[in-house]
């Protein structure tokens, strides 16, 4: 008998147990309305997490204008969206507008993001810091005017980018990936971050980092360079849809920089474009559309570079190339410059024309493979196929970058 009501007993605790659990697990949303709150809104998106938590599936919705920085420490499926009007999130001086530690499964959507001038360059804060293997998902949010950059993603964490622009972010980059991370990057414009000439890059990658950019996007008028990558780090442009693709125009010196063993892959149905970059300096042949360095790789299935100051394609410093299916074109110097031990291999499907300088050009030290007979302008010291390049070695003019 006492077995039996020690089991019954037990069996109801468990029942109990079991039937509370949906309502523990229950979504737990909320009502922002900045400034001031009522009506049963929050008057702030922190207070909104100090009442409902940070571990969901939650909600915050949010109207008006929020001066606050929100952390995210530990959280849990998390969407933090703008109601009916629209949200503006400010950040304070010297404060990262949101910062997101150990989360997953964060979702911030249509907001504007937006800081406050610091009070000096070093501690000016970014619009988000995503951090200690995040993950995060931003989607037709406006990032814009935060001293320390657009978005900081870091240590071993992953941003989806959907639908977003990067803006005017000075004198910070548009968006840094480091040490270990990733984005996945959709229909997004990263435009007129950082200043020209004295620093600034639209998309930073560094320290076995990725960034893969799909479908259709914009990377312009960001200060020095459009996208950098070093330190074994990956650049990937593709799309699988016929008409999008993504554009990078209007840097300083360089529209992709590549440097310490990192690779760049071009591909897609529609040619990836990179053009109008190198302005700052049109006689260097680093400077232009792509520049690789230090034993990194360019591979192109599918672009388009054309229109740049400098050289089209500059393979340097033990770097490689494979080119298939590309158009370098109307370029101020050279369409493909190879030189300091590279080597350069020129596939199929490719028209180089119109370029200032040679259509293919290779020092003494380098080697290009492939069959040059249809390029006019081709001076090579080195080179294996058909083709019947003159001979000589470049003496290199313009500056080193200690990248």
């Amino acid at each position: 008998m006492t077995k039996n009501l020690a089991f019954r007993a037990s069996a109801s605790a468990i029942l109990l147990t079991l039937l509370l659990l949906p309502g523990i697990a229950h979504a737990a949303n909320a009502t922002v309305a900045c400034p001031g709150g009522g009506g049963g809104a929050y008057p702030s998106i922190n207070a909104a997490l100090a009442a409902i938590g940070q571990t969901g599936p939650s909600t915050i919705s949010v109207t008006g204008t929020c001066n606050e920085s929100v952390s995210l420490n530990n959280a849990r499926s998390l969407t933090i969206f703008a109601g009916p009007g629209g949200a503006k999130i400010v950040g304070p001086q010297d404060f990262d507008t949101f910062d997101i530690f150990l989360s997953q499964d964060i979702t911030l959507q249509n907001l504007e993001i937006v800081g406050t001038p610091g009070s000096t360059v070093f501690t000016a804060g970014p619009g988000v810091v995503i951090t200690d293997a995040s993950e995060v998902h931003i989607v037709g949010c406006n990032m814009h005017d935060n001293q320390g950059g657009g978005i900081s993603v870091d240590a071993g964490s992953l941003l989806f980018l959907r639908d977003t622009t990067i803006q005017n972010n000075t004198p910070g980059d548009g968006m840094d990936v480091t040490n270990n991370s990733s984005a996945d990057v959709v229909g997004s414009t990263i435009q007129n971050n950082g200043f020209p000439v004295t620093g600034g890059v639209g998309v930073l990658v560094s320290n076995r980092s990725s960034v893969v950019f799909r479908q259709t996007n914009f990377i312009q008028n960001n200060g020095d360079i459009g996208v950098f990558a070093l330190t074994l780090s990956n650049i990937g442009f593709q799309s699988g849809v016929a008409g999008r693709f993504t554009t990078v125009s209007g840097h300083g010196l360089d529209g992709i920089f590549l440097s310490r063993d990192s690779t760049l892959g071009l591909n897609g149905v529609n040619a990836q474009v990179v053009t109008g970059n190198g302005s700052s300096c049109p006689l260097d042949p680093t400077c232009g559309g792509i520049y690789a360095v230090r034993n990194s790789t360019v591979s192109t299935g599918n672009a388009n570079i054309s229109g740049n100051q400098g050289s089209g394609i500059n393979v340097d410093q033990g770097s490689n190339l494979l080119l298939n299916n590309t158009t370098v074109s109307n370029n101020s110097g050279d369409g493909v410059h190879v030189e300091e031990i590279a080597i350069g291999n020129i596939g199929v499907g490719n028209a180089i024309t119109g370029n200032g300088g040679h259509s293919v050009f290779c020092d003494a030290r380098s080697l290009v493979v492939g069959d040059l007979s249809g390029f006019s302008k081709v001076k090579c010291g080195q080179s294996e196929g058909t083709g019947k390049p003159d001979h000589g070695e470049h003496e290199r003019s313009g500056k080193e970058r200690n990248h």
